[in-house]
């Protein structure tokens, strides 16, 4: 398997992992061989990666969630979504969250009982399901934390609720200014930061939802140094659950691309969270997402400092910046007949210098 540029697709190659609508419906699921029409479909959906199977590589990572949980997921996240617009037209702020309570302690339980946690595969997008896999996304990586944390299944729970709902407010931002492409005005940006007092004040009848969760949703745009919104809150003044769900937030936001941004890699991601530690974001928080989120995720072609170019093919816990590297092309760019595989974590000359497209000889 090895992650590849929408651009980069071809007629032949074979879908490793699905993609997820906005609905909660598989669009394209794996072992599905893409033809000219289905690439025009995937790019014309803001996909900027997809990951695809290669043979001269083993790797069959499973993603924590299974796609079927993922779709069911992220259809139950959008009808929560969709009864907090409705409940804004209404000018009410009653809602019904049991489904996704259930689809959060379905989560935990998943985690709770996980001994290495990692991220090493990015989380494909697509533009109309944006905000809905990113809820979940920021969820899934924000209870990792939380385990690592050891925190309780009760207050995994009120972090997965908080986390998983951290943008409903956004329901009540117009459309026209979410999805500009461009920069905001000021006067817009204003009113994007209205979201999250907007988002905990939909909130706050629901018996679900505790204040612990409500404050997830209140905050998690407040930075560790003051400078956030919308009460400029610092350091331990901000809630724990939101000071996980900060980075978290970030980090899947810069790899995602957006109307108004390309995305990052996710190397540019990680680097540029760990450069924000005890600035932005609680410096604690931010050494166990370093300790879980692999910057260079299975599938991703990278140069080594020696000019080697090689594929991610797996990544060790507590090592997640070091992975194990398949070197396919010498530092003449010519493909190796007998490819060989070392590990980061154990060979202390070779590094990763960039994140490169596989070459073409």
């Amino acid at each position: 398997m090895k992650l590849i540029s929408t651009e980069k697709l071809k007629s032949g190659m074979i879908v490793a992992r699905p993609i997820i609508s906005d609905a909660g419906i598989l669009l394209l699921n794996s072992d599905v061989t893409l033809n000219d029409r289905l690439i025009e479909l995937i790019k014309r959906r803001g996909i900027p990666f997809l990951y695809v199977k290669d043979d001269r590589i083993d790797t069959d990572v499973k993603p924590l969630i299974t796609p079927e949980d993922t779709a069911k997921a992220v259809y139950v996240i959008k009808k929560a979504f969709d009864q907090a617009l409705q409940s804004s037209l209404r000018r009410s702020s009653q809602m019904n969250l049991e489904l996704l309570d259930d689809i959060v302690s379905g989560i935990v339980e998943i985690i709770s009982r996980q001994n290495d946690l990692i991220v090493h595969l990015i989380d494909i997008k697509n533009a109309d399901s944006y905000t809905f896999q990113h809820s979940l996304q920021v969820m899934t990586i924000s209870l990792m934390i939380g385990k690592i944390l050891d925190m309780t299944k009760n207050q995994l729970h009120n972090l997965g609720m908080g986390a998983v709902l951290h943008d409903i407010g956004k329901v009540g931002i117009p459309k026209s200014i979410l999805n500009k492409e461009g920069p905001l005005t000021e006067e817009e940006r204003s009113i994007v930061r209205q979201h999250p007092k907007i988002g905990f004040e939909f909130l706050q009848d629901c018996p679900l939802v505790w204040p612990t969760a409500r404050a997830v949703v209140l905050q998690h745009h407040e930075k560790w140094d003051g400078s956030g919104y919308p009460r400029g809150l610092a350091g331990e003044d901000i809630h724990i659950y939101s000071r996980i769900v900060a980075p978290v937030n970030v980090y899947d936001a810069l790899i995602s691309k957006r109307p108004y941004q390309e995305s990052m890699l996710p190397h540019q991601a990680y680097y540029y969270i760990k450069g924000k530690a005890g600035l932005l974001f609680d410096p604690l928080v931010v050494e166990k997402f370093l300790d879980i989120v692999a910057p260079y995720p299975i599938g991703t072609w990278v140069k080594l400092n020696s000019g080697e170019v090689g594929l991610v093919t797996s990544i060790k816990p507590g090592k997640v910046a070091y992975p194990e590297v398949k070197i396919f092309y010498d530092n003449n760019l010519k493909s190796l007949k007998n490819p060989t595989t070392i590990s980061l974590a154990e060979n202390t000359i070779l590094s990763i210098d960039e994140v490169v497209e596989e070459p073409s000889e």
